[in-house]
């Protein structure tokens, strides 16, 4: 009996230190998304050696769990903006990542006016594939609550890039609206130098195997010896030997 007391003691122990431990509850999405974006910034060039935290996303945007590690890149250097990729299951999006610790949350008697932020918006009807340049764009001040981290502010980061869908006239550019442009395409002629800064310039003829965007390399076959060579897209329908 005295085995049997102990026995039913010791489980209803068990029971209460179960009873009295917290669920808790796994990290959500975004929590994951937070810890991964952190630990890529301490390497990445633009934040080694700064502290940084993720600015909070706009409340519509849903973070999906991923099944695989997050990427990250920087594709508009110079800005805080950072693409989040998942390739399981596939979907992205993009992230600020602010200097200086995290703000504390500041509890305020009544609703506070919207903060105003620069953004650059289209000065008429753009259409998708467009394109595009500074002058097509003006600056504008506008409220912009969750979308700081898919503005784009700087006029020069649109060099060389189109319009994925149709911009209506005074709406803000976004990083999800563009991808870079394709200035060499696949059969194109495309001239191709090389040799700059090296005291001598060559300049030749070459069919273009594949597309490409600025700074991408593709490869192309001489017009002449039918040979197969490398280069890096400078412009339209321009390369450099690597």
């Amino acid at each position: 009996m005295l085995a049997l007391a102990s026995l039913l003691w010791w489980a209803l122990s068990l029971t209460e230190a179960a009873a009295a431990e917290p669920n808790q509850a796994p990290p959500s999405a975004f929590d994951v998304l937070q810890k991964q974006a952190l630990q890529w910034a301490a390497s990445a060039p633009a934040f080694q050696g700064k502290t940084v935290h993720v600015a909070p996303l706009d409340s519509r945007i849903n973070v999906q769990n991923c099944q695989q590690t997050l990427q990250f890149d920087q594709p508009f250097p110079g800005q805080p903006s950072v693409r989040v990729r998942c390739p399981q299951p596939q979907w992205q999006l993009y992230v600020t990542l602010n200097q200086g610790a995290e703000p504390a949350v500041v509890t305020r008697g009544g609703p506070a006016a919207p903060v105003l932020h620069k953004v650059l918006v289209s000065k008429e009807l753009l259409k998708r594939g467009t394109q595009l340049s500074p002058s097509m764009f003006s600056m504008a001040e506008m409220p912009a609550a969750g979308m700081e981290s898919q503005l784009i502010i700087d006029p020069q980061l649109i060099a060389n890039m189109e319009l994925v869908r149709d911009l209506t006239p005074n709406t803000p550019l976004k990083t999800y609206d563009l991808k870079m442009a394709v200035l060499v395409k696949r059969g194109q002629e495309v001239q191709v130098t090389a040799g700059a800064g090296q005291g001598f310039l060559i300049t030749m003829r070459a069919e273009s195997l594949q597309d490409g965007g600025l700074g991408e390399q593709i490869r192309l076959k001489n017009s002449e010896s039918g040979r197969s060579l490398t280069a890096v897209i400078t412009g339209p329908n321009t390369a450099r030997l690597r």
